[in-house]
């Protein structure tokens, strides 16, 4: 697959140039993330733009956040995307990043009902082009280098025909008088407040709203413990202590002493996390 590959500030301040020097304005833009399955926190690790010529694969792990800024909050460039608001969360609350004048196409697709509302299914049906399902790079690790040729074809493949995608569903919505709605929802999405509310890393774990007023306090102390370590192991938090686990230590901490850690967790460190969780459930 032939694509343009960006990995230095340098070299995207110069694709920027170019681009802005050929009076375009329109790109099709997507990311690839890692959030909290291959290694602690959320990462920004690729970002994919077809430009109606080029294919550019960009690689933000050495490009400083200013120059990322300079593509994101560009308000000059139009950005064509699919539901774009987990993306724009992420940028915002890992980088401090807005996207600026997005088109997300999502909400059209929801306007217009389709049956099938995923991006492949939508591509599938409007432009006739079967493309691999997600589910295979779900489980991807795009923090690892190099990139996997197959990986990276992926995600231009979510990019290249997402602004031939735009001038189909546009029509469709002209026709069945459906512009206005689109554009609020869009400004809607590009007006939201996407920063996070640090105690929603806890809130939001499943059964933690159904804890008894007296036990959210504890739960709190054994998720902050959990944080500690897979913080400092560089492992995503489930890794240390599954979720469910989480809950049924709070509601009875007879519990801990069944926890199965991993291999990866040193046998020299675990007696220092069972301490830490019978002091926050109270057990001795």
């Amino acid at each position: 697959m032939n694509y343009l590959s960006i990995e230095k500030s340098a070299e995207l301040k110069s694709y920027l140039k170019k681009f802005d020097g050929k009076g375009q304005h329109v790109i099709a833009l997507d990311i690839e993330a890692e959030s909290n399955l291959h290694v602690y926190g959320e990462k920004l690790c690729l970002t994919q733009i077809f430009d109606g010529r080029n294919s550019v694969i960009i690689d933000p792990f050495k490009i400083d956040i200013d120059t990322l800024k300079l593509l994101f909050e560009n308000t000059n460039i139009l950005k064509v995307m699919y539901d774009a608001g987990s993306d724009l969360s992420l940028l915002k609350n890992t980088a401090g990043i807005e996207i600026k004048s997005i088109l997300d196409l999502r909400p059209a697709v929801e306007l217009l009902d389709y049956e099938k509302k995923d991006l492949h299914s939508v591509i599938a049906f409007e432009l006739g082009i079967t493309l691999e399902k997600k589910r295979k790079f779900q489980q991807y690790n795009w923090i690892k280098r190099p990139v996997s040729e197959q990986a990276i074809e992926y995600a231009v493949n979510d990019v290249l025909h997402l602004l031939v995608l735009k001038d189909v569903i546009l029509a469709k919505l002209y026709a069945h008088k459906l512009f206005e709605p689109f554009f609020l929802m869009n400004l809607q999405i590009q007006n939201r407040d996407y920063t996070r509310d640090p105690e929603d890393k806890y809130r939001k774990i499943s059964g933690y709203s159904r804890l008894r007023k007296d036990k959210k306090p504890v739960f709190r102390r054994v998720f902050d413990i959990r944080d500690k370590y897979a913080k400092q192991f560089n492992m995503p938090p489930h890794n240390v202590i599954r979720k469910s686990d989480l809950i049924s230590i709070v509601q009875d901490p007879e519990c801990i002493d069944r926890i199965q850690f991993i291999k990866r967790i040193s046998t020299d460190v675990i007696p220092e996390i069972l301490n830490e969780l019978r002091k926050a459930t109270k057990i001795a």
